[in-house]
């Protein structure tokens, strides 16, 4: 039996962009299937055919998820937790799983992935820019999203469906 990832269609509360479409639908299936190999949305969806961004992971509180594992993609079809679910995809193979620490040195947050120095969590950061582009966000994005109320000492998951995907 698989588990759900249920991924966010709108900029969290808490966010600047707060409200603002994060357009996750289209990057995870620009991720998952090539112009020549289109399947349709779900019917029920809005979605904005115009985006090329992708997706190729998401990040998560925990450590839920390992390498074999295998998750059906949804969104809520309206408020989260007050409304049905939505399947957006078939269910995917988790290909990669690195966990993911934000942590203050000295007064500078950094990353750590599996426990190894990965660069500052930083919008100019080549680490942030990278770990923000395969999860559907730009750097400054990525860092709002997990600064609230802080990131440091936090553990996270990042859970990847794409195996050329690489830290």
């Amino acid at each position: 039996m698989s588990k759900v990832i249920t991924f966010s269609r709108y900029f969290p509360k808490y966010h600047p962009r707060k409200g603002e479409p994060t357009y996750f639908i289209e990057k995870i299936y620009n991720g998952l299937y090539s112009k020549n190999n289109l399947m349709d949305y779900p019917d029920g969806l809005e979605v904005n055919d115009s985006i090329q961004g992708m997706k190729h992971h998401t990040i998560r509180a925990g450590n839920r998820f390992k390498v074999g594992d295998i998750f059906s993609p949804r969104v809520w079809s309206g408020k989260p937790y007050q409304s049905k679910q939505i399947i957006i995809a078939p269910d995917i193979e988790v290909k990669k799983v690195w966990d993911i620490k934000i942590v203050d040195l000295d007064g500078v947050h950094c990353i750590r992935l599996n426990n190894e120095p990965f660069g500052q969590f930083h919008p100019l950061a080549e680490g942030t820019q990278k770990i923000a582009k395969n999860d559907g966000l730009t750097a400054i994005e990525l860092i709002q999203w997990f600064s609230s109320p802080s990131p440091t000492g936090k553990k996270f998951q990042i859970i990847c469906w794409n195996e050329n995907i690489n830290y």
